[in-house]
């Protein structure tokens, strides 16, 4: 949850901009004012717009405990100047600072050395690329370097990046990334789990995925498998998309769908438990598949995007963590 905390009549215009923002892009939000705000604790951000000040003396102390763990915080002004404040990086706080920025003509004010400088720090290239998180040393000692000399970067060969600010860009065979030469960060293992009306084309298949990986900024090449249940396995629009962007198809039992929805508290649907014996697809699939590819718990497994509906597609997409 991300929670937007407002003070005034504008301050609460803008807060509802932002909401249309967050909205589009699935991020489950909360507009809330200044009088009702509560921090539970379980926030993924905090978007405030007020002074800086007012966030700083009430309520950074709440919130900051853990670089590496804390929610972003984000500070904007009634002139629509949006300063991420808090976890920019390994948090996200610039993302969505430029998300929103980009969707209601505002303007991002960047703090952070690396940033104001043009270049990407380290620990934002993992949050990118989607690795696992850098290690505190190396962050400081890369973010560091980075400001004075490009860094090399080694990464897959079939990655589709050709230029990355900071960095001297050269392609291996592993599956792994390396930084300066000693760096190794492994990628985390994606998934994309879809479910589908009976006889789906083929284009609303293609069309689904490709909103569904531009909603959480995925290129196709970072996905390593999609995911169904064994009743749509020889669903022709769903085979043909998937050997169009040549990865494999992952394909599960009712049985193992179901165990999902014991253990996790996902969304039911009804209509299609009458239909499929099953109360969805797309999530419990595309969780299944990352289990599957790294024998992790679901303690261990993020859906990053929830079922995502589009012309008879659903499309969920989950990550390790």
């Amino acid at each position: 949850m991300i929670k937007i905390v407002y003070i005034t009549k504008r301050g609460k215009r803008i807060a509802e901009e932002i909401k249309e923002v967050l909205d589009y892009y699935f991020y489950d939000n909360q507009v809330v004012h200044i009088k009702d705000f509560k921090i539970e604790g379980n926030e993924e951000g905090f978007i405030f717009i007020m002074a800086t000040g007012i966030v700083l003396r009430k309520f950074l102390n709440k919130i900051m405990n853990d670089k590496f763990k804390d929610p972003f915080v984000i500070v904007c002004s009634e002139n629509k100047e949006i300063i991420p404040l808090l976890s920019n990086h390994i948090g996200g706080g610039n993302y969505f600072s430029k998300l929103i920025a980009n969707n209601i003509n505002g303007r991002v004010v960047f703090t952070t050395a690396t940033d104001v400088n043009g270049k990407l720090g380290v620990d934002e290239l993992s949050k990118l690329l989607f690795l696992e998180t850098p290690k505190r040393k190396d962050i400081v000692e890369i973010n560091k370097k980075i400001l004075e000399e490009d860094v090399n970067l080694i990464i897959p060969k079939h990655w589709g990046i050709k230029t990355l600010n900071g960095y001297k860009i050269e392609y291996h065979d592993s599956y792994e990334v390396i930084i300066n030469d000693s760096i190794k960060l492994k990628p985390l293992k994606i998934a994309v789990g879809l479910g589908a009306t009976k006889n789906i084309e083929r284009h609303k298949v293609y069309w689904a995925i490709k909103k569904a990986v531009f909603l959480r900024n995925i290129p196709i090449w970072r996905i390593d498998t999609f995911a169904t249940i064994e009743d749509k396995k020889d669903e022709k629009g769903i085979l043909e998309t998937i050997n169009k962007f040549k990865k494999p198809l992952f394909v599960f039992k009712r049985e193992e769908i179901n165990e999902v929805y014991k253990k996790i508290d996902l969304e039911k649907s009804e209509f299609v438990y009458k239909h499929l014996g099953v109360y969805g697809v797309s999530e419990p699939a595309s969780m299944l598949a990352v289990k599957k590819l790294t024998n992790k718990d679901f303690d261990s497994i993020k859906l990053l995007l929830k079922k995502f509906k589009r012309n008879g597609v659903t499309v969920a997409i989950s990550i390790e963590q």
